[in-house]
Parts: structure tokens; C-alpha cells; sequence
């Protein structure tokens, strides 16, 4: 969007001004407060109302900036730097400040750390900011500035590629202009978003990407009916590449794809991310039964197209077929995408899922699924007779047990992805999730479940609470392209050289005064390292993050 676009939509949002509205938000990731939203909602502190399955977390009247600190830690006396003015309806916040500082000794490791590169070394991210209400509107600013040494890390013919040493970006981060009444938001953002009920991954959205920039209408809270809640989100955003970063869902290769072809087959010419950047259309609905507490059901689904392909030619689209496909027909057979014998193809590639989480607030326990699907089906008869096609999941559980006598808790989670093919793709392939037509990825990240295009892995965490106080341990585990059909991997994948990563590690987090220091630590045992066997190495990761509230 241009600047002078950007000016307009801003003024036209103020004008709708009139009554006292809040819509500040708790980022997506941000240490010390995103997952403790879930802790908080297991442990009875948090209304058991709220799905936590479209996040950034708006607070409101009920849980504002202000008690959110006193509900993580009930002792504590902090308060946020504000100053209200014009008879108090214009309230200014200076939102806190974060470190992000990352390591890797051998090669890239980890996910779901928005601005950070899949790089080898020393990384390190600063964003602090500021936000501003007046009436209905809402002013988030909170940029993110990324610096990576990035400097080159083993690689072969079929995994990663010489990397462009000292990366440096300004990211806009959380930030995002908004309009926000009883309960509905509307305004743009660059903001991370996630939707879906995992903990360390996410089949759609996640911030393992930078944020993109995105108009959104969205509710701020759950919206109560005769039949129970609904929250949703209707996104329509803009997504970009970055030539100086290599391409996760390419195998950390930079093999751009083609924006004049349907198949997103290799282009060779002179990439200009400027002029083929993808126009994205998402939506995701939850809905909370009345007669079951604690049980959320949503659907979620994205479509993505080159802007070559938004501004051809193309006829029999309506407005709102063209630029929200979601909202349209599922089926190939019945919406024009990606079909050959239609002449009004746009090609939009489309994603969709379906997501269920249970929580049981009197076990202080969660059990969790989404089941997406990463290519629509012609129509019924396909669905019936190829149900598993493109298919990936995610399972995952926590429990928190509250220690007698004191206010510390245990928390124990475990989490598994599947982002393999089935079996059946020794008679139907469909490609690994995020790799057809164009990659869905934002600046070269993938948008959805970091750990890596066709990857498996699962994660187990245990760890002591206490307040903002957290002590723990971590294992986790990833299987590389187990389903690949390239490189050495021979036979369909059934070949006897598998990449498997197991990492084993140790977490804690510490709050003194306004200061909260985090930091994890694994070491990170490799298998056949890029395919290639018998390289097994050994990768050591940190990650250490400093708050500061002002």
C-alpha cells in the first residue's frame, strides 16, 4: 500500500471517532506474556470464554495492560508508563522494551521468531514502541529492527545455499491503525497473527515470519449469541520477498518461483520482489458452544495469488470473488482455482483447516488438534475417494498441576506436527505444504509451522512456575523430508538415509523490578545431515531475551 494510501485510510478511520474504544493488543510471541495468557486461562485466572486460537490478544476494560502484570504475578505493584489527557478519553502508553538475542554455533535452528533468519551465528532483534487511543481509534507503533551476521553454514545440492553475510532490516513489527467497537475491530496492520490451537506450531498462521501488511476486520473479544460465542478474523494482505534471504519452503535454497506459471516452477530471469509480490485472503471463524465450556471449533482457511495473476485479464469474478476467494466455493468444481478447463483462472493456491481445543478448567488441562489440508479437491467424489490427500495435523496436550501449600505450579506440554505427505503419496503427490504455486512466505519465511516444509517433529517441555519465575527443560525432535521425492533420498523416500535432529535443553525466565530475562539452551545432536550419510554433527542454540517495561 502507498503512503498516500495509507494517509487516506488513516483519515477516513479517524473520522469515524465518537466514543471511548481500546484495542491495544499483546503481540504474538512476546516473552513473558503471550504464553502466559494460556497459563493464566488454565489456571482459572484468565475467563475460560476466550478461544486463544486467533491471536494477537486484545485487552480490554476487564483484563487491561495494567492487571494483566497483576494477574501473572499477584504481588506485583507495576504500572505502565501513561499519561491521559483531553478529559482522559486520549490515553498514551509506551509499551516495552525487547532484546531478542539468538545463536547458533553450525547451522540454522529454531522457528517461530519473527525477523530472525533460519541463519547460522549470532542474531539479534530491538522493538519497543508506543500506543495511543483516542475514541474508537487505536494507534499501535512498535518496529522491529533485525541485525544477523549470517554467515555461511554446510550445505549441499539438496539443502541450503551461499548466504549474503551481515543482514540488516527495519520491520513496521506489531504495529497496526485501527477502528474498534463493541466488540469488532477493523483497520491495517502488520502485526504477527496466529490462528489455530498450538503451542510451537501453526498449520496457517504463526510468527515465524515478519508480519505482513494487512487490512483486517476482527472481533476484540468473544461475541455472545443465543447459541454461544463466535470470534473471527477476515484478513486481506500482501506478501513479499527478500532476494538476500534464503527460501525456507526451498530447502534454504534461493530458487525463486515463477509468477507467470501455474505450476510455480523455478525462474531463472531477474527476480524483482517489488513487482511479484502475492495478494493473500484468509479467514478464521471459532465458535464456542453454549452447553460446552471449554470447547472452541474453528475453521480457517487462506488463498494467495501473484499480483500478475490478480491483474490479468481475467472474467466472471465478481468484486468479492476476486479479492476474498475464501468466502467462495471450496471446490475446484464449483470456484474457478487452478483449473485448467476454466479460461477465467486466476490460480489462487489455497490452504484450509479445521481446529479443535478442549479445555478442562478444573484439571487445569488442554488437549488440542488442526487438520488442514494444503490442496481443495475437484469435488465430493475426490474428497471420498482421496481423503488423506496434501493432509498435515497437529496434537498436542498440557497440563498444569498447582504445588500444595505455595503459588508455584508444574507445567507439562507435549506437541507433534505432521507436515510429511501420507503414504498415498506414492500414487498422488501434491507437493510439500507451502512450496506450490509461489511459497507461502512472507520476506522469504515461511507464514505457517516454521519447523520446515515436509518436516515432522515433536516437542515435550516441563518446566516449574512461579509468577513471571519459570525453570524447565526441553526435548524435542524433527524429522527432515521424510516423503522427499529429490535429492538422495531414492525409492519414493524409502531409502535408508534419514536427517533426523534430536535436541535436548534447559529454559528459565527471571523477573527483577521492571527487568525480565529470558533464555533457553539446547544441544542439537543431527543424523545424515542433509541427506548426505553418515554426516552426523552436533549444533548448539541459545536464545536470550531481555524485557524492560517502562
Amino acid at each position: 500500500m502507498s503512503a498516500k494510501n495509507t494517509v487516506l485510510c488513516t483519515c477516513v478511520l479517524a473520522f469515524f471517532i465518537v466514543a471511548l474504544g481500546r484495542a491495544q493488543t499483546v503481540p504474538v510471541g512476546a516473552v513473558g506474556f503471550d504464553d502466559q495468557l494460556r497459563i493464566l486461562q488454565l489456571q482459572g485466572r484468565l475467563s475460560i470464554q476466550n478461544s486463544l486460537m486467533a491471536r494477537p490478544f486484545f485487552t480490554d476494560k476487564v483484563v487491561s495492560t495494567d492487571s494483566l502484570y497483576r494477574l501473572i504475578d499477584s504481588n506485583s505493584s507495576y504500572v505502565p508508563f501513561q499519561k491521559k489527557m483531553l478529559k482522559n478519553q486520549l490515553r498514551f502508553e509506551l509499551l516495552p522494551l525487547h532484546i531478542y538475542n539468538k545463536f547458533t554455533s553450525d547451522r540454522p535452528y529454531a522457528w517461530n521468531q519473527a525477523g530472525f533468519l533460519q541463519a547460522k551465528g549470532i542474531q539479534t532483534q530491538i522493538s519497543t514502541g508506543a500506543y495511543l487511543s483516542y475514541g474508537w481509534l487505536d494507534i499501535q507503533l512498535k518496529p522491529e529492527l533485525v541485525y544477523a551476521d549470517n554467515p555461511a553454514f554446510p550445505h549441499n545440492s539438496s539443502y541450503g545455499s551461499p548466504t549474503k553475510s551481515g543482514y540488516k532490516r527495519l520491520f513496521m513489527g506489531q504495529s497496526s491503525v485501527r477502528v474498534s467497537k463493541a466488540g469488532l475491530s477493523i483497520g491495517l496492520s502488520t502485526e504477527n497473527i496466529w490462528w489455530g490451537p498450538g503451542i510451537h506450531n501453526s498449520l496457517l498462521m504463526s510468527n515465524n515470519a515478519p508480519g505482513f501488511a494487512h487490512l483486517t476486520f476482527n472481533t476484540t473479544r468473544p461475541i455472545k449469541t443465543p447459541v454461544g460465542n463466535f470470534e473471527w478474523q477476515l484478513i486481506a494482505g500482501k506478501l513479499m520477498e527478500d532476494t538476500a534471504v534464503l527460501l525456507e519452503n526451498k530447502g534454504l535454497t534461493t530458487s525463486y518461483y515463477n509468477p507467470y506459471s501455474y505450476d510455480g516452477s523455478g525462474y531463472s530471469g531477474s527476480y524483482d520482489p517489488k513487482k511479484n509480490w502475492r495478494y493473500l485472503s484468509g479467514i478464521t471463524l471459532t465458535y464456542n458452544p453454549k452447553w460446552i465450556e471449554g470447547l472452541f471449533i474453528s475453521v480457517n482457511r487462506v488463498g494467495y495469488t501473484y499480483k500478475y495473476k490478480l491483474d490479468s485479464n481475467a472474467t466472471g469474478f465478481s468484486f468479492f470473488q476476486k479479492y476474498l476467494p475464501v468466502l467462495f466455493g471450496v471446490l475446484r468444481e464449483t470456484y474457478p482455482y487452478g483449473t485448467p478447463t476454466y479460461n477465467h483462472d486466476i490460480g489462487y493456491k489455497q490452504m484450509a483447516s479445521i481446529s479443535v481445543r478442549m479445555v478442562f478448567p478444573r484439571s487445569h488441562t488442554e488437549v488440542y488438534t488442526e487438520y488442514g489440508y494444503g490442496d481443495n479437491f475437484f469435488n465430493m467424489r475426490d474428497w471420498n475417494v482421496d481423503a488423506p490427500h496434501s493432509t498435515a495435523y497437529i496434537l498436542g496436550l498440557r497440563k498444569l498441576k498447582k504445588l500444595p501449600g505455595s503459588r508455584s505450579w508444574l507445567d507439562f506440554s507435549a506437541e507433534m506436527v505432521r507436515l510429511s505427505e501420507p503414504v498415498n503419496y506414492l500414487l498422488r503427490t501434491a507437493g510439500d505444504w507451502y512450496s506450490y504455486q509461489g511459497g507461502y512466505t512472507n520476506q522469504s519465511r515461511i507464514i505457517g509451522a516454521g519447523v520446515g516444509k515436509g518436516n515432522n517433529a515433536y516437542t515435550a517441555r516441563m518446566q516449574w512456575l512461579s509468577g513471571f519465575s519459570r525453570l524447565g527443560m526441553v526435548v524435542q525432535g524433527i524429522q527432515h523430508g521424510p516423503s522427499q521425492l529429490v535429492g538422495p533420498l531414492t525409492n519414493f523416500g524409502l531409502g535408508d538415509v534419514k536427517w533426523n535432529d534430536f535436541a535436548v535443553g534447559v529454559s528459565g525466565q527471571k523477573k527483577h523490578k521492571k527487568l525480565i530475562l529470558s533464555g533457553e539452551v539446547q544441544t542439537v545432536f543431527t543424523k545424515n545431515y542433509a541427506w548426505e550419510k553418515g554426516n552426523n554433527r552436533f549444533n548448539l542454540y541459545a536464545l536470550l531475551t531481555a524485557t524492560y517495561l517502562w
